[in-house]
Order: C-alpha cells, then structure tokens, then sequence
C-alpha cells in the first residue's frame, strides 16, 4: 500500500465525487479511481459508496479516514521534525479564525513569522465559534482564534484576551461625528449582522431584549468582506470588536464609534491548541508569536 493512495483516499473522503477530489489533487479522476480500488481490495471492504448524489463513505471507509488523518498528520510532523533538525522550519500551519480577528491578529503575525521561516505555508479558513472548534477536534486545523470558545475536552485555550465591541460605519453616515454611541441611537439605523450563531449576534440579540429594542437587521451575511462594504456605502452599521482600522480598502476608512453598553462592552478572544495532538515546529513557533501578540493586547489594555 503506497502514501499515494492513502492521500487520493483522505481527499476523497472531503469530497463530493471523485472528479471533485481529482481537480483537487491536479490529477485524473481514472487515477483517483485505481487508488481507491486498491484500498478496497487491500482491505477486503468497499470503503465508498457511489450514488445519484455523490459519493460517501461507508463504515469501514469511516475507520479508515480517521486513521488516514491521524497517519497523514504525524508524518508531517515527522517531516517538519526533520527539517527542524536541519534548521531550516517548514510545513504548512492550519488556521481557523473568526474572520473580524484576521486583520487584528493572524496577518501580523504572520507577516513576521513568513520573515523568519519563508518556507512555511499557511491554510485559512474562517467561521463562527462553534465552526473552528468543530475544525480544531476534527483535527483540520492545528491553531484556533475565536470568540468565548465552546468548552471541550480536546481543547486548550493557551492565551486570552478581550477586545471592545464599537460602531462601525462610512464617514458620511449621521452618526459619524458622536464620540460614542448607545443602543437605543443604533436602534434607529440599519444594521449588519452575521447569522445566529455568531457570538456578536447572540450579544446584540441580548442586549436588545434587555432594553425592549428592536433593531433593523437589514443585512444578514457571514462575509466580512460584504458587511464593510455596505458599511462604506453608507447603508449599515456594523458592531465588531476593535478592529485595525489602518487597514484601508483603497476607498475610504471606516469610522469606529465606542460603544456604551455593559454587556456589548467586551468580547473574550481564545487562542487555541488541541490536546494530545503532536504539533509540528511550524505551528508551535507560529503559536508562540500569536500568543505574543494576544499578550501584548492585554498589556496595552492595562
């Protein structure tokens, strides 16, 4: 049994079809295929199951996926180990992040750490806080950002910090000019949100039933990027933790406006390893110069 077939099988195993999975791995789908009918026949068990719909995995192809995972990620860490031993650090580090923490923490750090280790790759992915935990266990990821992690056994917040929720908007909307804001003022304008089970949803949801508020969630969107876009037309108004409002779209800054509310004050961010899971040097490094900067968040808080 080759390391090539068990790689064509953990792709197979995240996709939809084996043509999905053989664009993924820049082959043929006939390639893919003979990888998998050897699996198969390697272990005396169809491991797939073809349909209408797609392709699935049956129950012997479930056992074999967590194994494959397992197997793939420590022989990673054995390569990152071995390039650590000649001193040079490479791999990829994985990242699941709340999308609003990518511009305040991950892209600075690691504009720095590519300085340090340029042969270091880096996978991203975004989503709500019950999302990156899913991902953190699952082990799709080795670093996790997010707001108020669900609490788990198989998971271990290292580092936290806490970031002030404010106002987002365009410099042209009518309460650009207030040096801070209450709800009852946001109450009156549209506002963007994420979905439901979004931590600043659920606050915002709180804090509305609190003081008998209805807010005008115009804009329900998971995208950032689509949020701050709204907000700089001036259609919306966005309630993010603090932001790195350097940061500008080639069109115009937003306005950040301090948000006087107790229970929409703060937000907690976690920084977050898996327990019991061998981390390659990469991430390990990595880790330690985010948690630096989550450090750092606190001591300017001071």
């Amino acid at each position: 049994m080759q390391l090539r077939a068990l790689k064509y099988f953990s792709q197979v195993a995240k996709s939809s079809s084996f043509r999905d999975a053989a664009e993924k791995l820049f082959v043929a789908p006939g390639a893919v295929t003979r990888q998998i009918d050897q699996l198969e026949h390697y272990y005396g068990a169809a491991l797939i199951e073809r349909g209408p719909r797609g392709i699935k995995l049956t129950r012997e192809g479930e056992y074999l996926a967590q194994a494959v995972e397992a197997t793939l990620r420590e022989l990673d860490s054995v390569k990152a180990r071995i390039a650590a031993s000649k001193s040079v650090v490479s791999g990829t580090v994985k990242i699941c992040a709340a999308e609003s923490l990518i511009a305040l923490f991950i892209a600075p750090v690691i504009e720095i750490f590519g300085k340090r280790h340029p042969g270091v790759a880096f996978e991203i992915d975004t989503g709500s806080a019950p999302h990156i935990a899913g991902q953190l266990t699952g082990g799709q990821v080795d670093v996790a950002l997010a707001f108020y992690t669900p609490v788990s056994a198989e998971i271990q917040v290292t580092n936290s910090c806490q970031l002030e929720h404010k106002v987002l908007m365009s410099a042209h909307h009518p309460l650009a000019g207030k040096r801070q804001l209450t709800l009852k003022e946001i109450a009156k304008h549209p506002v963007a949100t994420p979905p439901a089970n979004y931590a600043v949803r659920q606050l915002l949801e709180s804090a509305a039933r609190r003081e008998g508020l209805h807010f005008d969630m115009r804009f329900i969107t998971s995208s950032m990027e689509v949020q701050k876009m709204l907000a700089l037309q001036g259609q919306t108004l966005l309630i993010l933790p603090q932001l790195n409002l350097n940061d500008s779209d080639g069109l115009e800054r937003l306005i950040a406006v301090p948000l006087t509310d107790s229970l929409m004050g703060s937000v907690k961010v976690d920084l977050c390893l898996p327990r019991q899971r061998t981390l390659s040097m990469a991430t390990r490094l990595f880790h330690e110069l985010l948690a630096q900067r989550i450090e750092g968040q606190n001591t300017a808080a001071r």
